[in-house]
């Protein structure tokens, strides 16, 4: 079942709270273990429709380059990407204009060391407000939430393979 408006706006802007209030402590936590670098701070804004804060830090110990991005952008999606995220098998297409939202975090961490993965999580909340013929009038269309983890060895061993992924099934459990 769809959420009401009101309730859509209020996911929206504790999903946009949480993902803010996540990048300093995970920030902190990774100038701790590399114990020598700092993260560069670049704010960027996309003109009237948000933007965000990337965080990179270089050179470190540890880290040969490691970012922790958070973005809070929306707007109008132009019609032919909306038809693009739209099923196959979908004939309705929406004329007019699709307003969107979406926020994320997103770190990328490059090791130093060849034998340490380069690691990858993101998490993002999308929010589009496409029309279907059915939906109430004023009900808000298509939301969720979602993200990922990768790790992306240079070198594979196989007992660090097969740990990453049950630690990661056992985290999936626990969220759902």
């Amino acid at each position: 079942m769809a959420p009401s408006s009101s309730s859509s706006s209020s996911v929206r802007a504790r999903f946009k709270k949480m993902i803010r209030e996540a990048q300093d402590p995970v920030c902190t936590a990774l100038e701790a273990a590399d114990g020598g670098a700092s993260f560069k701070e670049d704010v960027w804004s996309r003109p009237g429709s948000g933007g965000g804060i990337s965080r990179v830090l270089q050179d470190g110990a540890i880290w040969e380059k490691a970012g922790v991005n958070v973005s809070v952008v929306y707007g109008i999606m132009p019609l032919e990407s909306y038809r693009a995220a739209k099923a196959a098998a979908s004939s309705y297409q929406k004329p007019g204009p699709i307003p969107f939202f979406t926020t994320g975090i997103s770190s990328v961490l490059h090791p130093k060391n060849p034998f340490a993965p380069t690691l990858h999580i993101m998490i993002f909340y999308p929010y589009f407000r496409a029309v279907s013929p059915t939906d109430a009038p004023g009900a808000p269309r298509q939301w969720w939430f979602g993200g990922g983890t990768d790790l992306t060895p240079a070198y594979i061993f196989e007992e660090d393979v097969k740990h990453f992924h049950s630690v990661y099934s056992q985290c999936k459990n626990i969220s759902s």
